[in-house]
């Protein structure tokens, strides 16, 4: 069973076993699709913390620059999808 909560845009997902996951914080026009995207569901928190490890090795790491560029294309979208969202 999939529920979505359009007042806050939740997400929750019911397997048939008992599993269930929600996925908080949808921004409207946020694509949701099937493809080769893999979720990872990450506290406010521990996505400050990932970006703020993205920012260091971006700034202090040498690494290849399609590495760099990697990095680079993960950070914006990592902001974005915890915009709003307060890290405690």
């Amino acid at each position: 069973m999939i529920q979505i909560d359009a007042d806050d845009g939740a997400v929750r997902v019911e397997l048939p076993h008992g599993e269930a996951a929600t996925i908080e914080g949808l921004h409207p026009g946020v694509p949701v699709e099937r493809g080769t995207q893999r979720a990872l569901f990450l506290e406010a928190q521990e996505a400050d913390t990932l970006g703020k490890m993205i920012d260091y090795i971006l700034a202090n790491v040498k690494i290849k620059n399609e590495s760099q560029d990697a990095l680079r294309a993960v950070r914006p979208r990592l902001e974005e999808l915890f915009r709003g969202a307060s890290a405690k």
